[in-house]
């Protein structure tokens, strides 16, 4: 029986039992009123006592329904109340018992529909949460930074990989323990705490000192950058400091870089202050009046050597500032012969092979066939690794030219006697600048085998070297076969 269907019977027992005393009351009454006649005292009696049971029936009936109805209604609830904040507490319970069929237990069930809807929810946004909590541990795990999560109290909460590597220290070393205890005996955590310690601002992103761990050569060269992390403020407040993020980034690069523009800056003030003093010199020299014809004819060419060499140079830099800018290899692409491309080259360099003595082997074929390429390009390509060759081989010595079909290329090289190149610096002597760090090779400005494999790439091609010292270099570039013109 429901809840309501109790409180309605109850109400109406009650109801029916004062009705029937005041109907039988009302009856006496009016039987008295008409002339009663013969009444006994019997009849008294009886009228007694039956107003005396209605009272007490109806006394009873009230004070059980004033005793039992507040139970009936008040108990249900107070067990929802307690199966309710059963649920609400740390235990396991997670429904709340239907034991009866009534509104109560329809709350009840109503409760736990909506108990299953947000335990529901839950698991939903766990399973994300540990989505990304994986996600981000992932990418925590496999940055190739270090990173460092401090709280606020200074304990270290997460050290990756590359944190414990470049610290030196294993995870189960550094997680949970404060970060000023292991600093004690470690001299980078010591330094990355007194960086945080300093002076800085607290609401960006600040850019620490370079550190440089002598374990990790030949990259040891690492930013420390320090981030705040912040919690929100009590009751809507400013934030307050919830620990510091430590990230070292590798910065060694950059730091070559740094080294080898500043090597280039000296290697070209070198190179520009030594035909600026032979042509400061030589015009003294012109100004002289004891100075003859042939000598001044000689001084002259002088001169204009020494300018080649600085158009040259300048030519260099442009070039090379004109890639950084992005504006690419401007050619001028056209079928054409390498005899052509070699006899000019050759030709440029001839009084340097007499200078020094150098025999000069020139190996074409006769049915080498045409590559399409821009003649200026290549030539200026050519002339430098011959001007190489010349510059690294000892008197005497012998350069070979040689030129075969190679698939639907043609390679082109240019074969020295001179020291060698080791394996490892293969590709460094195509970088920008690379000669100035004192790479083999050094003396100029680094920049021609850089701008030369620019050249060569924009025409299809490729440039590379063969060496292994002390048997001497073999430098050669690749030009794609020249198709059959159109009809």
């Amino acid at each position: 029986m429901s809840l309501k269907h109790k409180i309605r019977l109850g109400v109406g027992l009650l109801l029916g039992l004062l009705l029937g005393l005041g109907s039988y009351a009302i009856a006496a009454i009016a039987y008295l009123e008409h002339g009663a006649h013969g009444i006994e005292q019997a009849d008294f009696d009886l009228a007694r006592r039956t107003v005396l049971a209605i009272v007490g029936a109806g006394t009873v009936l009230g004070v059980a329904l004033v005793v039992r109805l507040p139970r009936a209604v008040v108990r249900p609830l107070h067990r929802l109340r307690a199966d309710m904040e059963q649920v609400a507490g740390p235990g396991p319970a997670t429904r709340v018992a239907v034991r009866r069929h009534d509104e109560v237990g329809t709350v009840a069930a109503a409760v736990n529909r909506v108990l299953n809807q947000a335990q529901d929810e839950r698991r939903a946004t766990l399973a994300e949460l540990l989505i990304q909590r994986n996600r981000m541990d992932s990418l925590v795990q496999s940055l190739d930074e270090g990173l460092l999560l401090l709280d606020q109290h200074g304990t270290v909460v997460l050290a990756n990989p590359a944190a414990c590597h470049l610290l030196g220290e294993t995870a189960a070393a550094l997680l949970g323990r404060p970060a000023a205890a292991v600093a004690r005996t470690n001299e980078l955590l010591a330094a990355l705490l007194a960086a945080v310690a300093a002076p800085h601002p607290s609401d960006a992103v600040v850019q620490g000192p370079v550190f440089t761990i002598a374990h990790q050569a030949p990259e040891p060269h690492y930013r420390l950058t320090i981030g705040h992390v912040a919690a929100p403020g009590p009751e809507g407040g400013p934030p307050a400091p919830a620990g510091h993020v430590l990230c070292l980034r590798n910065v060694s690069d950059f730091k070559k870089l740094d080294q080898l523009k500043s090597d280039f800056l000296a290697t070209v003030s070198h190179e520009l202050k030594t035909p600026l003093a032979s042509i400061n010199l030589s015009l003294f020299l012109l100004q002289d009046e004891r100075t003859g014809p042939a000598e001044r004819q000689r001084i002259a060419a002088g001169i204009r050597d020494e300018t080649q060499r600085l158009l040259n140079m300048v030519g260099q830099l442009i070039d090379v500032s004109r890639l950084d800018a992005g504006a690419g290899v401007r050619l001028n692409v056209q079928p054409l012969a390498l005899a052509d491309v070699v006899a000019y080259a050759t030709g440029i360099v001839r009084p340097q092979l007499e200078d020094k003595q150098l025999r000069l082997e020139i190996l074409l074929p006769a049915d080498l066939p045409a590559v399409r390429g821009d003649v200026e390009k290549t030539s200026w390509v050519l002339t430098n690794l011959l001007a190489n060759a010349v510059r690294y081989s000892p008197p005497g010595a012998l350069l070979v030219i040689r030129a075969v079909p190679w698939g639907e290329m043609v390679r082109l090289s240019v074969e020295d006697q001179g020291p060698g190149i080791a394996r490892e610096h293969h590709k460094r002597i195509f970088q920008r600048f690379a000669s100035a760090a004192g790479a083999p090779g050094s003396g100029g400005s680094g920049l021609g085998l850089s701008i030369s494999r620019e050249f060569i790439a924009a025409q299809g091609g490729q440039l590379w070297v063969e060496s292994q010292p002390p048997a001497g270099s073999c430098f050669a570039f690749t030009l794609p076969v020249a198709g059959p013109a159109p009809a």
